[in-house]
């Protein structure tokens, strides 16, 4: 769920919870950016980000012509995503700052704060570790609650793990998992356990980082998500490749093989065979 639905729900359940209060009947103009809201997500999720983005910009018309404040910088936001997605980072960089940059208009921390975070994801994309780490600590700063802080610990650590530093990965991701666990945030919880099973690995603990796998993957199996269960298999039967225990590799990279199929993910497909034919005993 987005942002918007998430809002949504809080109004909706802060109405039922006022006696004799009846809940407000949204306009023609609400009830379209919420269409569009929801066909962008849903072209996102299948990753038609040039659909997402056109549904976005409409969302985000009909908020700003209602001086909808939130619902402006949730669909910059969103917007901003989806041009980073199709590699326009100027356009993605100039949706954000409207937010970050603003004067007259008061957005709220939480929005101050995802948009900084989306802004440290644009820098490290580009290989620019540390100013996206510094937009990270802006992120943190603007954010007040367990849930989006345990996202920007997760963040902290993939940046070190990029920077090859394996110990510090994986302080920031114990550090992630926990308010993440605490928040009852289950995706976040299971990137932070992916986290710490890369920076493991990296330190060449590859029976511990198996563990730190499997209960990502757990996580992942529950809630569906496709691509990062193809992960999680990928990542334990590299383990298993590392120790070279061949045999109980291919079993992973099979069900990641298979798995990428079913998602379309031609990437996954072409790692997962190509682990499968170095396990084999006439790759040589």
């Amino acid at each position: 769920m987005n942002k918007t639905g998430v809002f949504c729900i809080a109004f909706c359940l802060l109405l039922a919870g006022c006696g004799g209060y009846k809940e407000p009947t949204l306009s023609d103009a609400q009830l379209k950016a919420a269409e569009f809201n929801q066909k962008a997500e849903s072209a996102f999720k299948k990753g038609s980000y040039r659909r997402a983005l056109n549904l976005y910009n409409e969302a985000l018309n009909i908020n700003r012509s209602m001086e909808n404040i939130d619902g402006t910088a949730i669909n910059l936001i969103n917007a901003a995503s989806a041009y980073r997605k199709l590699g326009d980072k100027e356009k993605a960089h100039k949706y954000l700052d409207e937010i970050l940059n603003a004067s007259a208009v008061a957005y709220r921390p939480a929005h101050i704060s995802d948009a900084a975070f989306l802004k440290a994801l644009l820098y490290l994309d580009e290989g620019k570790h540390d100013t996206a780490k510094d937009w990270t600590d802006r992120s943190l700063s603007s954010c007040g609650d367990s849930q989006c802080q345990g996202k920007i610990y997760n963040l902290k650590g993939r940046i070190e793990l990029l920077k090859r530093d394996a110990v510090s990965a994986i302080t920031y991701g114990n550090k992630g998992l926990s308010l993440n666990k605490a928040g009852g945030d289950e995706a976040e919880t299971a990137n932070s356990l992916r986290l710490i099973a890369e920076a493991k690995a990296a330190k060449s603990e590859y029976t511990e980082a198996i563990k730190f796998y499997e209960d990502a993957f757990l996580i992942d199996k529950k809630l569906e998500a496709g691509r990062k269960i193809s992960m999680d298999l990928i990542g334990i039967a590299d383990m298993l490749f590392k120790q070279k225990m061949c045999g109980d590799a291919v079993k992973y990279y099979q069900r990641a093989l298979s798995v990428s199929k079913g998602l379309g993910d031609e990437e996954g497909v072409k790692e997962a065979a190509g682990m499968i034919k170095k396990c084999s005993p006439d790759s040589n």
